[in-house]
């Protein structure tokens, strides 16, 4: 960690305008913390100054009054009960938080995205020496930031955006913080170091991101994750550190600590601008009165009770579970539904097991496949793209259910591998082999 005297070294930026797009495309009780990361991610720029007007939260907006909620219309981030919700502005909502949307309103496109929705929305309507902020808390994949719809975002595709931004002078300095599984892929190896772009993200690339904060005794049977690992600790470091003074390498530095090892937080792009104060982004205002929380008191890290992002819906059903009396009727419910969601994630599992096989002849053990997952080099996208459609088509009920969908994209790192030994057209012929003896391809 840099001490904090270089943070008087820091380099200010040109005074420009400040904006925030802030995204969870999640629904569902167990993708609780996704939407509670972007609501308290909301109260931070808010409370640091920044424009209502310049902050857009896209969000499916469905936890508040969700029936599990023991808090009806309030959202919390952490085990304080800071109703993140209250005050809340969440500018595209439901179904408008999607793939089209969310590039519309980064570009500045105000027609696409009165096309795209029927309203006149809010855009990130930037100039050249504006500092641009986007955070998205969701789930992931090999190369992939998933969508609800199931229209997910490949690297190549917002790495194509991002030079359409910088050929068009939208931004002086533009920072995308990720937190989903995987989320170094969509800048590891794409993302230059020369166009103004600095990226944090929860997991390096080729590794799954974690929540945290999953077993708030104030939540009783419904416990359910509040928030990100990296996402938590980025946010609670906004409120100990002193905005003008310190950067946002010093930041990303303290939340990576909290993490302890967990999440694999990992930079990315133009590392100049981590040397930039965080007022520089966050703002600071001086209407902003709240006391600073001390470093010491500001997280219990004992409690920071972790599940795997991919793992939610099943471990939710989990540790909720345990917490019912055995023979009561929510806890016949919630068992029929774990039961199923175990049912489903074990079809999941041996579909991608048996491409890998196919292809490979013979693999090997469940140990091999495991670390197959996450060790993989660089995505050979000429097959890999294809490969990926290929499984949505050919299997659309592995990736139409929202409880296994996550699950299995966690697993596409064996299809990075076998992308990068073989043809394209051996491992299409593989996908479609698994799909006709897989039940989960035939529902």
């Amino acid at each position: 960690m840099k001490s904090e005297s270089l943070a008087v070294l820091a380099v200010h930026a040109k005074e420009g305008k400040k904006w925030a797009l802030l995204v969870a495309s999640a629904n569902g009780w167990y993708n609780y913390g996704m939407q509670a990361d972007v609501y308290h991610a909301y109260q931070v720029f808010k409370e640091g100054g920044v424009p209502e007007e310049h902050i857009i939260v896209m969000a499916y907006d469905d936890i508040a009054e969700d029936r599990s909620n023991p808090f009806k219309g309030q959202v919390f981030q952490s085990y304080d009960l800071r109703d993140t919700y209250k005050g809340l502005k969440i500018d595209y909502k439901a179904d408008s938080v999607n793939k089209k949307t969310f590039k519309a309103v980064l570009q500045g496109d105000k027609q696409a995205v009165k096309n795209l929705t029927g309203g006149d929305g809010k855009v990130i309507d930037s100039g050249p020496d504006d500092n641009v902020f986007v955070f998205v808390s969701n789930h992931g994949s090999p190369g992939h930031i998933c969508w609800l719809d199931g229209d997910d975002m490949s690297a190549t595709e917002l790495n194509g955006v991002i030079k359409n931004l910088h050929k068009n002078k939208r931004y002086k300095n533009l920072v995308f913080y990720i937190d989903t599984c995987f989320s170094g892929s969509m800048f590891e190896h794409i993302l230059p170091k020369n166009i103004g772009v600095y990226a944090a993200t929860a997991a390096n690339a080729t590794n799954v991101a974690w929540s945290a904060d999953c077993a708030s005794a104030a939540f009783g049977e419904q416990a359910t994750c509040l928030g990100g690992l990296f996402s938590i600790n980025w946010v609670y470091e906004l409120l100990s550190d002193d905005r003008t003074g310190s950067t946002m390498n010093m930041q990303f530095e303290e939340a990576k600590l909290a993490c302890k090892g967990q999440s694999t937080p990992h930079q990315y792009g133009d590392l100049s601008i981590a040397e930039l104060t965080q007022d520089q982004f966050f703002g600071d205002s001086a209407q902003n009165k709240k006391p600073r929380q001390s470093k010491r008191h500001r997280r219990s890290t004992e409690t920071q009770s972790v599940v795997a992002k991919h793992m939610l819906a099943y471990q939710t059903l989990k540790n909720q579970l345990s917490r019912m009396p055995e023979n009561s009727l929510e806890a016949e419910r919630v068992r029929a539904k774990l039961s199923q969601v175990e049912t489903l994630m074990g079809h999941a599992d041996q579909f991608i097991k048996d491409v890998a096989t196919t292809v490979y002849g013979r693999f090997g053990s469940d140990e091999s496949f495991a670390w197959a997952e996450t060790n993989f080099g660089p995505i050979n996208w000429s097959c890999y793209e294809p490969v990926v459609k290929s499984v949505k088509d050919h299997c659309p009920g592995m990736m139409r259910d929202e409880d296994v969908r996550y699950f299995a994209g966690a697993k596409f790192g064996l299809l990075v591998n076998v992308c990068n030994e073989f043809s394209t057209s051996t491992v299409l012929a593989a996908v479609k082999a698994a799909a006709k003896v897989n039940a989960l391809c035939n529902i």
